[in-house]
């Protein structure tokens, strides 16, 4: 388990409201949100209890911030001895990440890369997307894995590589009349009521989600905007009428009324790029984005985030 989760719930047990947690980590409260909902999953407990006036710890999660001080402080002392020891050199990479679409690699690449070079301090900022390539711009981080679509322009400044694609789907209530189609065009979709994200809290989504529909000559128009995807994507369990656009690889948010659908056109996909400076004078960084583009052509990428091709002909273009 990623040790930054660790220290989020430490944080968040101490002072009770996600608002100032979130505040405190440097991290939005959705992102929050999520983690906490990661770890009472991994758990398979509730570890808070939240209403609009107070959040509670749970006896379970009053247990696991106890635990969770005991490891977090065990790690740093280890890592302070280890730093100390003659010839370790201090260095220091900052990495944003992008939630779902980057743990699961990620924390498998950096817990061997952790092991090669434990004289380089890690620091992972997870956010959302217009938070992550914000902070490489500014030189506040190192490195970002974030995902765009496919043929978005990157920042002047910076360069990038793909890692990996990840198709952009529809979400529709199972009662809705785009439910029976084996795949869906841009245009179809256009002429329904659309959910998403509020556009004030996530500006850089609306703005990808027009970008499909404005190369396919349709304007993007959302018919309601919500706090998080997953509330937009409740919305449809009762709605017959409205649809969601979703990356495939957020597809577990689809429930048990609704139905994913792969998009005709081949070209409604998003990609995982990782991003850097190609000025950043950070010594640790050449040897880092070497030993990444070696374990990220070894990686199984695997449905939702390997090749969009591979992902169509696992679908065969039936509905999910």
């Amino acid at each position: 388990m990623d040790i930054r989760l660790l220290r989020e719930f430490i944080v968040l047990s101490e002072l009770l409201n996600f608002s100032r947690a979130a505040e405190r980590l440097n991290m939005t409260q959705p992102v929050l949100s999520r983690h906490v909902k990661y770890l009472e999953d991994y758990f398979g407990a509730q570890l808070l209890t939240r209403n609009t006036h107070r959040v509670e710890m749970t006896d379970v999660g009053r247990v696991f911030a106890t635990e969770a001080g005991k490891i977090v402080a065990q790690y740093e002392q280890s890592l302070a001895v280890i730093r100390a020891c003659p010839g370790v050199s201090r260095h220091s990479l900052s990495i944003g990440l992008l939630g779902e679409a980057t743990r699961t690699f990620l924390s498998t690449f950096l817990s061997g890369y952790g092991e090669r070079h434990p004289q380089v301090a890690i620091e992972c900022v997870d956010g959302d997307i217009d938070t992550i390539m914000a902070r490489v711009d500014k030189g506040e981080s190192d490195l970002a894995f974030v995902i765009r679509p496919r043929g978005a322009k990157t920042p002047e400044r910076l360069a990038h590589f793909t890692l990996a694609s990840d198709p952009l789907c529809l979400v529709v209530n199972r009662n809705h009349a785009l439910a029976v189609k084996e795949r869906v065009s841009v245009g179809e979709v256009a002429e329904w009521p659309i959910i998403g994200l509020n556009r004030q809290i996530s500006p850089m989504s609306f703005e990808f989600n027009s970008h499909f529909f404005s190369r396919h000559g349709f304007e993007y128009k959302t018919w309601k905007e919500c706090v998080n995807l997953e509330t937009v994507c409740f919305n449809v369990e009762f709605n017959d009428r409205a649809v969601v656009l979703l990356p495939l690889h957020r597809r577990y948010l689809v429930g048990a009324n609704a139905r994913l659908i792969m998009f005709a056109e081949s070209d409604c996909v998003f990609e995982v790029d990782l991003l850097w400076d190609p000025e950043n004078a950070n010594p640790s960084l050449a040897g880092f984005l070497a030993e990444f583009r070696d374990f990220s052509r070894s990686w199984d990428w695997g449905p939702g985030l390997g090749g969009v091709e591979e992902e169509r002909g696992r679908l065969n273009g039936t509905v999910v």
